[in-house]
């Protein structure tokens, strides 16, 4: 019989809006100096998607997950972290 556990991922997840104080030009240049994407990279990246929903970040550490999520947030983009679990068969 084996043993099943879980292990958690998480995602930090840009949910399509932008903070409220903060204008897409603004956003985006912030998001250039954070991801070293050109400007057009991070139009297509952040901007054109028809769901609006990227995963910025997938990680298994909550505590790199919650930089992330500050980092991004401050640039002024609504970010969450989503928690993803993995069933692990030993």
């Amino acid at each position: 019989m084996s043993a099943v556990d879980k292990e958690v991922n998480y995602s930090v997840v840009f949910m399509g809006e932008i903070i409220t104080g903060f204008e897409k030009h603004q956003v985006m240049s912030n998001l250039v100096n954070i991801t070293r994407l050109k400007i057009d990279e991070i139009e297509n990246k952040f901007f054109k998607g028809s769901s609006g929903r990227v995963v910025i970040k997938k990680t298994n550490d909550l505590e790199k997950a919650r930089k992330y999520h500050g980092k991004f947030s401050r640039a002024g983009m609504a970010v969450g972290i989503q928690m993803d679990f993995e069933e692990i068969d030993e």
